[in-house]
This record gives C-alpha cells, structure tokens and sequence, in this order.
C-alpha cells in the first residue's frame, strides 16, 4: 500500500480528540475529578489549558486528599473568565483558614450558583455577602458572619438552602431572605440561632418552603408570604402549646402543607384549597 495513502488514513484517528466541538470537551471536563480535568491538557492541542476557561470550578479539600490550599490559590490565579457555578468542600481547619481569600477573589467571578460545605463548622468571611449575581445558595456545616454595614442583598436570588450552620443573631437570616425579592425555593435545617427573639420569615415570591429543626416552633414567626404554595415543617420535639395554631395560621394558606415531629405526625399531606 503506498505509505502516504497510509498515513491519509491514519490522520484522523489521530486527531479525533482534536476535531471535538468545543461544548462535548467542556462537557466531559466538568465531570471529571479536578486533578484529572487539569491532566487532560496533555491530550492534545484542543484541550491544552481549557480546563481554564470551565464556568464550573469544584473543589474538595478534605482529609487524606492531595489537594492543597496553594493549588487552590493557582487555580484561582489561571482561570481565565468568569465562573458560573462553584462548590467547595472542605472539612479540614488547615485549609478553611483560607476559604475567606478564595470567596473574595470568587466573587469577582459573577458566580451564579454557590455550594460552601464546611463540616469542620468555622466561621466564613463576609464576603458572601458580596456575590450579588447569585441565583443558588447553599450553605453548610459553617458559621455565617453578621451582614456588613450597607448589605443590599441578593437581589437575583432564587434558591436558598442552609443546613447546619449557625447565626450570631436572628437579623441576619432575616435580612438575607427579605432582601433577596425573587426569592422562590427556601430551606432551613438545623439552624441555630442563639436568640430569644423568633426569626421572621417573608418573602414576596416564596413558592417552598421547608423547615427542619431541632428547635422549638416558637424560634420562628411568619411575614408576608403570598404566593407560598408548598409548606414542609418537621421538628425534632414534640409539638404542643395554645399558640401553636398561630404558628400553622401563617403557612395556613398554602396548597400542600406538611406538618411533622420527630415523634409523631401532627398533619402528614394536608392539601388546602
């Protein structure tokens, strides 16, 4: 066979992972593990450095793990764009000491979805506040800073999960909801706040809400919520006590109502309307 027909044929077998649209590389490189998302820049010259320029960044710093806080640093330093979606997962002090450098340069990124797991339970800096183009929050296993002086809010947000974390007061979980307008989707479970005072909740587009707490009814209050369509209430004691029908009267008016404890069910599924 003549060689250079040969090669002819060779040629595009070898540059199959070359001649790949730009969105399938982006694709695959967002499913793989960070590190290996990093490696595949020796593939070829269509995916050297691309990992760079993914609007998803994940990160898990967490015990027994090889990644370290100077990695972290570097990528930050070599993204090359905006970041649209981030998670972070650590549960190490060693590296959390650095999670408030990371936010700050973060949000410079126009995140849109951020997911913060801190299970070693420090506290994270106020720069959270700063990401006014989120639509996703999730926080978990931290302690929330107190709102800076002139905090706007989020005025794009949509979706707000927090589950074990901890507020210094009840004011700041309030002016988070009642600062973010396009609020739809809020859940709560096992939050603390060490304040006798309850922590009200209003929001003018809720449309769920879910509350799962080892607390007492009485650490919450309900505000204007109009358009609430889907309540879930579950808590960890037994309820009773003459104001608990005020308590229901301020989700009364959704369509699904779920109330629970974690020893029996007061209301499972009631449909209203």
């Amino acid at each position: 066979m003549d060689p250079q027909r040969r090669r002819r044929r060779a040629a595009p077998a070898a540059d199959r992972l070359t001649s790949l649209p730009e969105p399938l590389i982006d694709g695959i490189l967002t499913r793989l593990d960070f590190r290996d998302a990093v490696r595949t820049s020796a593939l070829s010259r269509a995916w050297r450095r691309r990992w760079e320029s993914l609007p998803t960044l994940s990160l898990s710093l967490l015990d027994g793990l090889s990644t370290l806080p100077t990695t972290v640093d570097s990528v930050l330093i070599r993204y090359a764009g905006r970041i649209r979606d981030v998670s972070i997962r650590i549960n190490n002090a060693y590296s959390v000491c650095r999670i408030d450098d990371w936010l700050i340069a973060l949000s410079r990124r126009g995140v849109r979805s951020m997911d913060l797991r801190v299970d070693c339970g420090l506290s994270i800096n106020s720069s959270i506040y700063s990401f006014s183009n989120l639509v996703t929050l999730k926080l978990h296993g931290c302690y929330v800073p107190s709102t800076p002086v002139g905090f706007a809010g989020f005025p794009v947000l949509q979706e707000l999960k927090i589950a074990d974390v901890q507020f210094s007061v009840n004011l700041e979980l309030e002016a988070i909801i009642g600062r973010s307008p396009l609020l739809a989707v809020l859940e709560l479970s096992d939050v603390y706040i060490p304040s006798d005072e309850p922590c009200m909740i209003a929001a003018p587009n809720l449309r769920s809400l879910t509350i799962v707490s080892v607390a007492d009814y009485y650490a919450w209050e309900f505000g204007e919520l109009p358009r609430l369509d889907n309540a879930t209430i579950d808590f960890d004691t037994y309820v009773n006590g003459n104001d608990f029908g005020v308590f229901v009267a301020g989700v009364a008016h959704a369509r699904k109502l779920t109330l629970s404890t974690f020893y029996q069910p007061v209301l499972h599924h009631l449909e209203l309307g």
